[in-house]
């Protein structure tokens, strides 16, 4: 739960850990399908093949932040960057490590 302290500084709160790169990926693929406007995602397909562009990759950035608690910078997500290995990345970052 907030804090009002928290709120009214526009903080926002961590969402859970995730416990499985697995998850993390499925999270990642269901942001590029919404983001995108795509039914099914390979995740070995690159960003820009599937319509993505640097706007896109704004929203699909900010969607993970708010659900998985990870920000990233823009450039993480890049024209040839796959759901796949911007997963790893988030898996990564999460976990302590650089991508």
């Amino acid at each position: 739960m907030s804090t009002p302290q928290a709120e009214s500084a526009g903080q926002v709160e961590s969402a859970p850990q995730v416990e499985s790169a697995q998850q993390v990926e499925s999270t990642v693929l269901e942001a590029f399908r919404t983001v995108l406007g795509q039914d099914v995602v390979a995740p070995d397909a690159p960003f820009a093949a599937l319509g993505g562009d640097s706007m896109r990759a704004v929203r699909v950035l900010s969607r993970l932040w708010r659900e998985l608690g990870v920000e990233l910078p823009v450039h993480a997500l890049g024209n040839d960057t796959t759901a796949a290995e911007l997963a790893a990345a988030v898996h990564a970052h999460r976990n302590g490590r650089a991508a």
